[in-house]
């Protein structure tokens, strides 16, 4: 197997790339294992390398490690599903690493040897519209904040904490809620104005939300999170208990009126305007997306010792 790191130079503004790429020659010279270091060009360049890699060699085994946040694992994700000789692989290098909180050892992410010597495991993917997520797809409010985010970004040096914060507060100024509609599993329709909606395959989103935790990554069901508009003040007394993951019981019922949670397999969202849908951090339009749960859809490599809370694969318990 060909070890590739496919590193994305602007992650974390690049402060940390340096030593990552000392540490990522010193432990594959160490274990004397085939490497290669590839620099992403720009956005969308991880996608087509990965892919291209696979294509034009065909009988050669990889494993690609995206070396950022979570966008650059959505990247080399959606450039490695669909290919057989293809393992992925994440090193948190950005300022949004919520994927591997879903372990019980996300700090054995960053450590290169055990990453190297891990062992790659099918995992279930979301598959909304031509996309690929590995963590959690979201609508209404919290998607609202990451585009508000990434316009404050644009516009003046902020730091990403700040940034999230004043993101925050002004959607949290405007009207909140948006009306569409929800059909579950072909079956059940919900139409209603909705404060957010989220469609989990694991655990953690937007900097350690704990939007599903009964969410489990090789189950072949997504966790659905539904909340209904509410009033600014009831809003704000359920955040806390969003974050942590108390908004449901260990048994998945909810602890509040309007919120409902449960598991699926297909979800279809329309809307008569068009609406910002969020997946693992990159945002898309529509007024129409059908997420579905794909199961055992790609090979995720997970660092030794590292364990998974929210896996059935018994030696990830070790």
């Amino acid at each position: 197997m060909k070890h590739i790191f496919v590193v994305n130079p602007a992650a974390g503004k690049g402060k940390n790339i340096p030593s990552l790429l000392a540490s990522i020659t010193y432990a594959c010279e160490d274990l004397h294992v085939e490497y290669d270091i590839y620099h992403t060009q720009s956005v969308g360049d991880a996608t087509v390398y990965v892919s291209e890699k696979c294509k034009q060699n065909p009988n050669e085994k990889f494993r690609f490690y995206a070396c950022g946040g979570d966008g650059t694992l959505s990247e080399v994700l959606n450039g490695a599903v669909g290919h057989e000789n293809a393992e992925i692989a994440v090193i948190p290098a950005g300022t949004g690493n919520d994927f591997v909180k879903t372990f019980r050892h996300p700090e054995y992410f960053s450590a290169i040897q055990k990453q190297v010597l891990g062992i790659a495991e099918k995992i279930d993917l979301l598959k909304y519209n031509d996309r690929y997520s590995l963590n959690i797809i979201n609508v209404g409010f919290d998607c609202d904040v990451v585009v508000k985010v990434a316009e404050i970004k644009r516009k003046s040096f902020v730091p990403s904490k700040l940034a999230y914060i004043m993101g925050i507060a002004a959607v949290f100024t405007k009207p909140l809620g948006k009306r569409f509609k929800v059909t579950i599993d072909d079956n059940e329709c919900i139409e209603n104005d909705f404060m957010l909606c989220a469609m989990a395959n694991a655990l953690y989103y937007g900097g350690g939300f704990k939007a599903a935790p009964l969410a489990e990554l090789d189950d072949g069901y997504m966790d659905l999170c539904l909340v209904d508009r509410v009033s600014r003040l009831d809003f704000l007394r359920v955040i806390p208990k969003y974050k942590s993951g108390q908004h449901v019981d260990e048994n998945g019922n909810s602890k509040y009126p309007f919120v409902r949670y449960q598991k699926c397999k297909k979800i279809v969202i329309e809307s008569e305007n068009t609406i910002d849908i969020c997946g693992d951090g990159e945002v898309s339009k529509s007024n129409k997306v059908v997420v579905e749960i794909v199961p055992d859809a790609i090979a995720f490599s997970i660092p030794r010792d590292s364990g998974c809370e929210s896996m059935h694969v018994s030696h990830l318990q070790n």
